[in-house]
């Protein structure tokens, strides 16, 4: 072997090991990946991929996610995307790899890009799944935390999750992480009786076996004929939690005493659907 040569590998094995080292100083044990260290960069923003499921990242106001999911359509498989409020959609489609074009059955990839708009702590959650089935609980999931920090803003790996802005302590001293919850649909369902009674039924699915609803969190505010009402889960911040989807339902009263004869929205979470009063609500 020519000294040339026995340079050529050195330098190679330099750049191998100088590669593995900058990707490892942006991952932490716990999966938590910070931004603001060069890792996973694209032209367009920031890479993430399934290898990125459960991770938790930070990054600043108006920044850009992009996301890429292996997906077969042919199979009628696809990845369901819940984009949640704060971040926009700026970028879907479905790419075949050049060398699969035209192949029957070829699968490929799809992508997403995601802008974070507004400063606060959003749940990123895509399900795997024929659109005419429905949901199992068996079904391949994504789920990515990610944390819009203020431009300029850094976080510190090392930060208590105490000091995060979706952290709180109960009486018993246990601190929750709290997010928006997923809503997969809402059902109105009103009383036979009179003055008329309206509740909503909130149905979903929560990512593992730790995080359940905060009934106790729950927010209610009517706005002219609109009804907004805030779902949010919560789970303990240092427990170990099984990976799987696990169904909701809550029932969430309204108060409608004394409203007027007409049309009414309720949305819970981003989902709406309406209800209608063919008379004042009013005992005289």
């Amino acid at each position: 072997m020519s000294k040339y040569t026995s340079m050529g590998i050195l330098v190679l094995i330099t750049i191998v090991v100088v590669t593995v080292a900058a990707f490892s100083m942006g991952c932490t044990e716990n999966g938590d990946v910070d931004l603001t260290d060069d890792v996973e960069i694209v032209e367009s923003g920031f890479l993430f991929t399934k290898a990125s499921n459960g991770s938790d990242v930070s990054i600043e106001q108006n920044g850009i996610i992009v996301l890429k999911l292996d997906e077969n359509p042919t199979t009628g498989y696809s990845w369901n995307l819940t984009v949640p409020e704060g971040m926009t959609l700026v970028g879907d489609e479905f790419v075949i790899a050049p060398d699969d074009e035209g192949l029957v059955g070829a699968g490929g990839v799809h992508e997403w890009e995601l802008q974070a708009d507004s400063e606060g702590t959003y749940e990123i959650f895509a399900i795997y799944k024929r659109s005419w089935e429905n949901i199992t609980g068996e079904e391949d999931t994504f789920m990515m935390t990610v944390n819009v920090l203020a431009s300029g803003e850094h976080v510190d790996d090392s930060t208590d999750v105490s000091d995060r802005d979706d952290a709180i302590t109960d009486g018993d001293d246990i601190e929750y992480i709290i997010r928006d919850a997923v809503v997969d649909d809402i059902d109105i369902l009103m009383m036979e009786s009179f003055p008329l009674q309206v509740s909503v039924i909130a149905t979903g699915y929560v990512s593992d076996g730790c995080t359940v609803i905060d009934e106790d969190s729950i927010e209610v505010i009517r706005d002219g004929n609109t009804f907004d009402i805030s779902l949010k889960t919560k789970r303990p911040a240092d427990a170990m939690c099984t990976q799987a989807l696990e169904p909701y339902e809550v029932n969430i009263p309204l108060e409608v005493y004394g409203l007027e004869a007409g049309v009414y929205t309720v949305d819970v979470n981003g989902v709406t659907d309406t209800f209608e009063f063919t008379m004042d609500n009013v005992i005289e």
